[in-house]
This record gives C-alpha cells, structure tokens and sequence, in this order.
C-alpha cells in the first residue's frame, strides 16, 4: 500500500470509471485495476463494486475512503512544506540524454507547471557522459541521464528508473532468423550504433563481444531518434530502449527482434552536485522520479520499472 494506490481509490470513487481514472492519473486501465486489486488483497475487504452508474465503494469502502483521504491530504500536506512553491524559485539548467525526452520529460514539465510556476528551465540534450563533464564544470545545474562510471566525489545522484533495451529493424531489411536470433546472426547485418567510447556503444559491443562476434558498427549519432529514422530506412539493425519505440512498431515501420540472449537493461538517474545552494536542483530531482514512477506505471514494468 501506498499514497498512489490510495489516490487511485479515491479517484476511483469520485470518477466511477476505471476508464476515466486511468486518463486522469495517466495510466493504463490494467494499471488502475491493479492497484485496487493490491490494495483489497492487502486489506482483506472488498472496497467497490460495479453497479449501473459505475463503481461504488462497498459499506467497509466507505470508512476506507475516510481514512484515505485524510492520509493523503496529510502527505500532500508534508510534501508541500518540503517543497514550498514559494520557496522554490528560480532557474534551473537541465541536461537530459535524448531517451528522456519523449518519456519523462512532458510530465516533468506539466508538474513544474502547475505546481511550481515560478521554477523556469533550460534544457540541453547530450550523451550522458558529456552531460556529467559540464556538471562538473557548472554549464547545468541537474543531469538527467542513463547510468555513467563517472564518479565524482562531489556527485549526487537519485536514482529514476530502468528501462528495458531490444534490436530493432525495419521490415525492408526482410531479416530471416528461424526464431530468436542468436548475436551472430544479428551480426550478419550492419548495427546502428552510437559514438565511440560512449556507454551506449560500449554496451553493444559487450554483447557481441561475449559472444565472440564482430558486427559492422555504423557509428552515428549521440541521438536515439535519429537512429531510430535510419533504422526506419531499412540501413540496419538500431539498439534502443522499447520505452520510446512503440509508436513505430505499432506502426509497422520498425519490428522488434526476438533475441536468444537479452540485451541488457538500462538505468537512468538524476545526478547534481552537493555544494550547498542546490536546493532547486534537488528538489527537482526528486520531482523527477515520482514523475518516473508514474511513467513506468503507465506503460508497464516489461518496459520500464523503479
């Protein structure tokens, strides 16, 4: 049990509608119906019931809701004297890998929006290791990004969440593995990959190496969307995140690959520096991964998870 399953019941009382919740809360209809499920198993009660207008709490629902709300205006309550809008004031630079943008980023912004209007930010979209390096040197303010061996002693970071990575290809690339495929059977196709040196490339090479196979890399871009694009051209095999790829494989523009041995998770965190005056910094952080628990429940825990 937590504050969001209790939300969710409370929306869920007032709505009536599993359908409407899940719009309000930016979740999936499954989603809505599990955390109710989770919060009747742990209580042991039945909480509402389907009639003609809609869900209805149950007589033990009712006194449930009681309580839910007083906890949940508590907690909102203690969060916002934690984070006083009035409080937090000022600009903010925001260093952001690119596979953040079309995930964590739009709710992120709504959030500071409409509830701390008076935060503005400027944003910057990097590899994460070139993200860290202006940290360091004050070009940003807070770095949104996948994990990095940089360790620096003045580093903070709070971790965001994970996201789970696939091949993927376009249909004209006409791929012909008898059923999962095997890494040097991916290898016989050119493997869209990113700069040099960098994690993200490193991670690819890790894969095949292990297995003992070389691919042809075709080192392009420090962007996943723009390795999405040629992949999408048919010019060979892309490794990304499925969390900002389903739009194209729902399309049929891009297919993912069934592979014999997984490819390796992803994590993303938000790292600032502990000098004293990062206050905003911090407090955005953290903004940051309650927004990303809300995304990973969105579209699942195969994609993305805390």
């Amino acid at each position: 049990m937590n504050i969001r399953f209790l939300e969710t019941a409370l929306w869920l009382a007032k709505l009536k509608s599993i359908k409407a919740t899940a719009e309000k809360l930016c979740l999936t209809q499954a989603a809505v119906s599990s955390r109710i499920s989770n919060l009747e198993q742990d209580l042991g009660v039945c909480l509402f019931i389907r009639g003609g207008d809609g869900f209805e709490p149950t007589s033990v629902g009712v006194t449930f809701l009681e309580h839910a709300d007083r906890i949940v205006s508590a907690h909102q309550s203690l969060r916002a004297s934690m984070l006083d809008p009035n409080k937090l004031v000022g600009s903010l630079r925001i260093g952001m890998t690119s596979t953040l943008i079309p995930t964590i980023l739009p709710r992120l912004v709504d959030t500071l929006r409409q509830d701390y209007p008076r935060i503005s930010i400027s944003l910057k979209t990097e590899l994460t290791e070139r993200l860290l390096k202006e940290l360091e040197i004050g070009r940003v303010d807070l770095v949104l990004g996948a994990d990095s061996e940089s360790v620096h002693e003045r580093f903070e970071s709070v971790p965001l969440c994970a996201f789970s990575m696939t091949f993927v290809a376009s249909p004209k690339l006409e791929l012909k593995f008898a059923d999962a495929a095997l890494p040097e059977e991916l290898a016989q196709y050119p493997i869209i990959g990113y700069p040099p040196g960098t994690r993200s490339q490193l991670r690819i090479d890790r894969y095949f190496e292990n297995c003992g196979v070389r691919p042809q890399i075709i080192h392009v871009s420090n962007a996943v969307p723009t390795n999405l694009q040629l992949a999408i051209s048919g010019i060979g095999i892309a490794a990304v995140p499925e969390a900002i790829v389903q739009r194209e494989i729902a399309s049929g523009e891009l297919a993912p690959i069934k592979l014999k041995r997984p490819f390796v998770s992803v994590n993303y965190q938000a790292v600032f520096l502990r000098d004293q005056g990062q206050g905003l910094a911090r407090a955005v952080a953290a903004l940051a991964r309650d927004v990303a628990a809300n995304y990973c429940e969105s579209v699942g825990k195969r994609i993305a998870w805390q």
